[in-house]
C-alpha cells in the first residue's frame, strides 16, 4: 500500500529544474509507461525457454513460506496461534497498528473525513472505539472467515481519511484488503461493537463485522491450511456464493475444495448467517481464471502472472477493488503459493536471496539487478517492482503498480498514473536520478 513517491524537499526540484535550464536540456517528457512489444507476457517468455522449468517444489515452497515467516514477524502461521492471549499482548498489537497510520497519540492529525477538516471529537472518538480500558487480562481467541471482499483498517472506523478535501483514492486508514474465504484470529471487539480486531496472515488490523462471520476452530483450520483447494489465477474474478450474493477475489485467494456428492469437488464458499458462518458449496470451473492447487512456481509464470494486471488501476491499500504497488507482487507471488510480507519495504529483504545495494553506484546496481531471474523484486522503503528482464538493448525492464512519476521538463511536476504498467528500472525518480539508484534491495527466491 505504499506510494512510490516521498515529498520533496522545497529546494530540490527548482535547483534541479535551474540546473537544467541553464545545461539547456528541459524538454517535455513522457509517462514511464511502455507501450510496446516490451510490454507483454509473450516478448519475455519467448526470451526465456528455460521459463518454465520449476525454481521451487510445493515442499521448497512450504520451506520457503517458513523462512518468510522467521525473517519479518508480520507473518504468521494462524493455525498455530495459541487458544488465548493476553490483554498486554492485544494492546501491543493495537497500538502498534495505529503507529503504523501515526494514530498512537491524541494529537489530532491534519485530514479530511467526507470532505472536511477531521474534527478532534471523530479522532478521539476512533482512537476511543478500539476499546483498550476494556481489554481482559486474558482474552479467548475466536475464529473467523471472510465472507466478501474487505478492507482491514488502522482505527475502528470506515470512513476515509486523506490528506486533502478532495481526494477519494489515498485513505490513510486503510491497510489492506482481504478476500472471501480468508481465515482471521479475532482478538477483541471494537467499543461499539461493529469491529473486530483480527490478526490475518500477513497484517493485524480492525475489521467490519459485517465482512466475516465466526465459527469453531476445526471449521476455521480447513480455511487456514486446506487439503485441497482452488486458487484464482486471475487478476481478479467474480464467482457466486451460492447465497444470491457475488464475490469479487482477487489473484492468489485460496477457496478449500471438498467432494461432492457425486464425487466430484466442490468449492466451500462461506456465507454469514447473521455472524455465524454457512457453507455453501459450489461447483468449480477450472480454466485460466481459477486453477486447482497454486501454480507450478517458474520465471514464466512470474511474467505471465503480474501481466494480468497491466492496465489495472492502482488501488492503494487494496482499495478501488484493486492492487498497490506491494499487493501487485504479493498476489503474483501468492498465486504460486508464496505468502509475502503486505508492506513494500519489507517484501525483498525478507526473502531468502537478497542483495544489499547500500553504497553501490548505479553501474554496480545495473550489474547485481542483470544477475538476477525474473520475478525478483526491487524495493526501497515506499516502493516495489518486479523484475522481467533486459530488453535487446540491455535495458532492465520492470512492472510495477505506479501510483506517480515525476518529469524535470517543461511539465516539470508530479504526475499521477495510477495503473500497473511496464517500465524501465532506470526511469526519473522524485529526485530526478535513475530510480534504479534509490533502490535498497533486490529480493528473490533464488
Amino acid at each position: 500500500m505504499d506510494e512510490m513517491t516521498v515529498i520533496m524537499k522545497r529546494f530540490l526540484l527548482p535547483a534541479m529544474l535551474v540546473a537544467m535550464l541553464l545545461a539547456g536540456t528541459v524538454m517535455a517528457e513522457a509517462s514511464p509507461e511502455l507501450t510496446d512489444a516490451r510490454a507483454t507476457a509473450a516478448y519475455w517468455t519467448q526470451r526465456n525457454p528455460q521459463g518454465d522449468e520449476l525454481l521451487l517444489t510445493p515442499a521448497q515452497v512450504e520451506a520457503e513460506n517458513a523462512v518468510l515467516r522467521r525473517r519479518n514477524a508480520t507473518l504468521a502461521d494462524l493455525s498455530a496461534l495459541p487458544e488465548s492471549v493476553s490483554g498486554a499482548e492485544v494492546r501491543e498489537r493495537i497500538e502498534k497498528v495505529q503507529a503504523i497510520g501515526d494514530f498512537a497519540t491524541a494529537s489530532l492529525p491534519d485530514l479530511y473525513k467526507n470532505g472536511s477538516a477531521l474534527t478532534a471529537y471523530s479522532y478521539s472518538f476512533a482512537r476511543k472505539n478500539c476499546n483498550l480500558a476494556a481489554l481482559p487480562e486474558r482474552t479467548e481467541t475466536r475464529y473467523g472467515v471472510v465472507t466478501r471482499r474487505a478492507n482491514l483498517r488502522l482505527l475502528p472506523e470506515a470512513a476515509g481519511w486523506f490528506e486533502s478535501a478532495g481526494d477519494v483514492h489515498y485513505d490513510t486508514l486503510q491497510a489492506t484488503a482481504l478476500d472471501p474465504a480468508e481465515p482471521v484470529a479475532v482478538l477483541g471487539d471494537s467499543y461499539d461493537k461493529k469491529f473486530a480486531f483480527v490478526r490475518t496472515r500477513f497484517y493485524d488490523g480492525w475489521l467490519a463485522k459485517e465482512d466475516f462471520a465466526e465459527t469453531d476452530r476445526a471449521t476455521w483450520e480447513n480455511f487456514v491450511h486446506p487439503a485441497d483447494f482452488a486458487v484464482v489465477t486471475a487478476n481478479k474474478k467474480t464467482m457466486e456464493n451460492g447465497a444470491g450474493e457475488s464475490l469479487l477475489f482477487q489473484m492468489g485467494a485460496k477457496i478449500p475444495l471438498a467432494a461432492g456428492a457425486d464425487g466430484d469437488k466442490v468449492l466451500l464458499m462461506p456465507v454469514s448467517d447473521n455472524g455465524t458462518l454457512q457453507i455453501k458449496r459450489r461447483p468449480p470451473a477450472f480454466d485460466a481464471t481459477l486453477h486447482e492447487g497454486f501454480l507450478p512456481c517458474t520465471e514464466n509464470n512470474f511474467v505471465r502472472q503480474g501481466f494480468r494486471f497491466l492496465g489495472d488501476e492502482y488501488g492503494w491499500g487494496g482499495l478501488d477493488d484493486s492492487v498497490d504497488c506491494s499487493s501487485f507482487v504479493g498476489d503474483v507471488y501468492r498465486s504460486m503459493g508464496i505468502e509475502l510480507p503486505r508492506d513494500a519495504d519489507q517484501q525483498a529483504k525478507s526473502m531468502a536471496n537478497v542483495i544489499d545495494l547500500s553504497g553501490m553506484g548505479e553501474a554496480d546496481r545495473l550489474a547485481a539487478l542483470e544477475s538476477c531471474v525474473p520475478g525478483t523484486l526491487l524495493a526501497n522503503n515506499t516502493h516495489v517492482m518486479m523484475y522481467l528482464g533486459q530488453d535487446d538493448a540491455g535495458t532492465p525492464i520492470v512492472l510495477q503498480s505506479m501510483s506517480s512519476w515525476f518529469s524535470f521538463g517543461s511539465d516539470y511536476g508530479k504526475h499521477y498514473l495510477r495503473k500497473v504498467i511496464a517500465s524501465t528500472a532506470t526511469f526519473l525518480n522524485f529526485s530526478g536520478v535513475p530510480y534504479i539508484d534509490g533502490v535498497h534491495y533486490l529480493g528473490s527466491l533464488r
